[in-house]
């Protein structure tokens, strides 16, 4: 079973599974500053990890499956039981309002159309319903925990990714899967899945910073495979593109090829 524990959009658990030999061997610490659904941490799991995102309800949902597992599955397991739409809505306006806990986080996320995370200009998760899935929370107890055991290596903090990727040192591998930049239309809302966005500029700016990183650590980097993302990295760095069936469409049509592209320094 591959279920990771929330939904995320361009979530990238097919790395670890389809292209594990692409991993380093040896490193010391594991840096991911987007985390996102976490699954190439998950899929790894590193000795000793720093998991950073800017969105901190879910830094803090990430924290509580770490240290109080059992309380967020009993609590989220019983909101998915009693599940409708109208539920739906009162919880999305506590989460916007006064109780932005990881118990709704996680239930939101289970239960919202296609399990996209997004937020209006104001920072308020907006994302309508789900259609009724009998699989909204597809875990035994057992399962969930594996999750909460997989964090106890892992630091977790809130903030962007430059200053997350100010900790890296001499030896580390740092796996860094950014904001992906406009493709066609319906990308626009997961690029900005928070009010913070990542924009061209921002790309820059950090693949100079994973320029100046390259000589003293491991960087694998994933996005889509454009011209404009590739031209950001000189000769030194390996390409490999990759065809990979993606649910990551917002009309609901489905699966499409995407061409990713994995571009890495060792």
């Amino acid at each position: 079973k591959h279920n990771m524990i929330i939904k995320w959009a361009g979530g990238k658990k097919w790395i670890p599974l389809k292209h594990n030999t692409l991993f380093p061997h040896k490193y010391n610490t594991y840096l991911e500053p987007f985390m996102g659904s976490g699954a190439v941490y998950f899929g790894l799991q590193p000795k000793l990890g720093l998991l950073s995102d800017i969105n901190s309800r879910l830094i803090h949902l990430y924290q509580e499956l770490r240290d109080n597992p059992e309380t967020l599955y009993e609590k989220t397991l019983s909101l998915i039981n009693s599940h409708t739409s109208e539920q739906y809505y009162e919880i999305r306006d506590k989460f916007n309002t006064s109780e932005p806990t990881a118990v709704n986080f996680l239930y939101l996320n289970r239960t919202c159309f296609n399990g996209v995370y997004r937020e209006n200009k104001k920072g308020d998760f907006n994302v309508p319903v789900g259609r009724r899935n009998s699989s909204f929370f597809p875990f035994t107890f057992e399962e969930f925990k594996v999750f909460s055991d997989a964090l106890k290596n892992a630091q977790l903090s809130c903030e962007d990714c430059f200053s997350a990727l100010e900790k890296a040192n001499e030896g580390d591998f740092i796996y860094i899967d950014p904001p992906y930049i406009k493709n066609e239309n319906n990308y626009e809302s997961f690029r900005k899945y928070g009010k913070d966005i990542f924009d061209r500029e921002s790309l820059e700016q950090l693949s100079s910073k994973l320029e100046e990183l390259s000589s003293k650590c491991k960087i694998l980097i994933s996005n889509f495979d454009l011209e404009d993302v590739k031209v950001l990295f000189n000769s030194n760095w390996n390409v490999k593109s990759v065809e990979q069936m993606s649910y990551i469409s917002g009309t609901g049509k489905g699966r499409k090829a995407m061409k990713e592209v994995l571009i890495f320094n060792y």
